[in-house]
């Protein structure tokens, strides 16, 4: 209902995406023999991620058309997609059959450790900030690490004992594998930062801010070795071989 209904209660129109384009966040994702494709109505920011087979381009499944989210390999030939928007706050597991397989009501920027086991800052479009450190139990559940301030997140990198560290609200912050957080760095700054922190050699890790590349010192240990960990801008885990 609205002025163009004149207050009147109406069906709503089926939604008819207007013009298609690759997804903004992780539009192709390869994993073993399987490829995962996503693409949105560039006017709505509903769309959809398909699932081929890496060596004849076949589709195998589709996930049904949602808000846009990130995205993850979770393994071989598995993805997590996630879903923000319109009232959505999901991440899905896909496996290489294409069917979904767990979900979990929480999203964000998450790394799958060498376990297989997804965590991250969430990013929920709310202010004051709702959102938290969360790990996806097996069983669907959430499990609760520190809650976060601010909005805007760096897409994080973990190291090999499962400390991920990012960057927000003016803040280099880590979650060690117990979930208890720490502030490696802290600075009075609201600039916004969507980028990726890179974890280096020495535990040296590289975040971006506007026209700035800022470089910390931490005692974070190697990167992890896991599929996604986000080294080099994550071309270790993308595409993941075996």
């Amino acid at each position: 209902m609205g002025d163009r209904t004149g207050w009147e209660i109406r069906p709503r129109r089926p939604w008819v995406p207007e013009e298609i384009g690759v997804d903004h966040w992780e539009p192709l994702l390869v994993s073993a023999d399987r490829i995962a494709a996503s693409f949105t109505d560039t006017q709505g920011g509903i769309g959809r991620t398909f699932f081929l087979k890496l060596d004849s381009g076949e589709t195998i499944s589709a996930t049904s058309p949602a808000p846009t989210g990130r995205k993850a390999i979770a393994g071989p030939g598995q993805f997590l997609i996630g879903s923000q928007g319109y009232g959505a706050f999901t991440t899905g597991l896909f496996g290489r059959h294409g069917a979904e397989t767990a979900r979990w009501a929480s999203h964000g920027a998450m790394l799958v450790d060498k376990n297989g086991s997804p965590s991250g800052p969430e990013l929920e479009n709310h202010l004051p900030s709702r959102s938290r450190f969360r790990r996806l139990a097996p069983d669907n559940t959430l499990v609760d690490g520190p809650t976060l301030t601010g909005y805007y997140t760096s897409y994080p990198a973990m190291d090999c004992e499962g400390t991920t560290v990012f960057w927000r609200d003016g803040k280099l912050l880590a979650v060690d594998i117990d979930l208890a957080g720490h502030d490696l760095f802290a600075m009075d700054d609201s600039r916004a930062v969507i980028g990726r922190a890179l974890l280096l050699n020495a535990g040296n890790v590289v975040v971006s801010l506007d026209n700035e590349v800022l470089v910390f010192r931490t005692p974070l240990g190697p990167l992890a070795e896991g599929p996604w960990p986000c080294g080099g801008g994550n071309l270790r885990g993308n595409p993941l071989l075996s």
